[in-house]
């Protein structure tokens, strides 16, 4: 009779493809399935507008990196913008910030860093991406940065590869009826069962440093536990007996 180690040696030699399907199903399930928001505390923003990146997966090779600022106009208001605007995106050049101003890096158009955030302004404008607040926090939804991919080129993306074992600081335990999972420290994670056959079976997102699964619905056998945290992915092989 096999051994399991046997059976899991087995698997991942021939496994390439499978665990190729897993990655295409996370990150073409597109940001619904990721955390909803990005946070950033407002005690972090001032005068000098901040830029920020988003890693835009599209699939297996390619990817865009959305690209945004945050900066603060002279009355203590919060601007949030795409540093693309819609007349120059192709160049690629983005905006510079000047005195109370943003500059088109390309057509050289400047803009009061006070009159940015009107919706539906368009044009050679750094492109409207709203906001809100919340206590201490400025919160841009990912839908709502996602809506600004077409402002960005795309870009090679070799993520698929980065699929890597779950660490040992990851405590996993299974028995018939329940998978207990012990993680770290507290971070927005996608924790995700499959069958053999790359078939999802269980999803469920949580920041919590403990979770529990109900798995007494899964027959005996191997399965594979996913934990993707921000542009990480890790993997497990467990076993469930009966």
């Amino acid at each position: 009779m096999k051994t399991i180690s046997t059976h899991i040696n087995n698997f991942l030699l021939s496994g390439t493809g499978f665990l190729f399907l897993i990655l295409l199903y996370i990150f073409s399930a597109g940001p619904n399935t990721q955390a909803q928001d990005v946070r950033c505390p407002v005690s972090e923003i001032s005068t000098t507008a901040k830029y920020y990146s988003y890693q835009f997966i599209i699939d297996a090779t390619t990817m865009k990196n959305i690209e945004y600022f945050i900066v603060q106009d002279g009355s203590g208001n919060i601007k949030t913008a795409f540093n693309a605007c819609e007349v120059c995106y192709n160049a690629d050049k983005g905006y510079s910030q000047v005195g109370d101003v943003m500059k088109c890096n390309n057509c050289g158009n400047q803009y009061a860093i006070n009159n940015l955030g009107s919706q539906g302004q368009g044009g050679c404008w750094p492109g409207f991406l709203p906001h809100t607040i919340n206590a201490d926090e400025i919160i841009i939804q990912i839908t709502e940065i996602v809506k600004g991919a077409y402002l960005f080129p795309p870009e090679p993306y070799s993520g698929v590869n980065d699929l890597k074992d779950l660490p040992s600081s990851f405590i996993l335990n299974v028995n018939s009826n329940e998978l207990i999972l012990k993680m770290p420290l507290s971070a927005d994670r996608i924790i995700r069962i499959f069958d053999l056959n790359a078939h999802i079976l269980n999803s469920i997102s949580s920041s919590s440093t403990e979770l529990s699964l109900n798995i007494s619905s899964l027959t005996s056998g191997i399965y594979i536990i996913t934990i993707q945290e921000a542009d990480k992915v890790y993997f497990k092989l467990i076993n469930i007996g009966r």
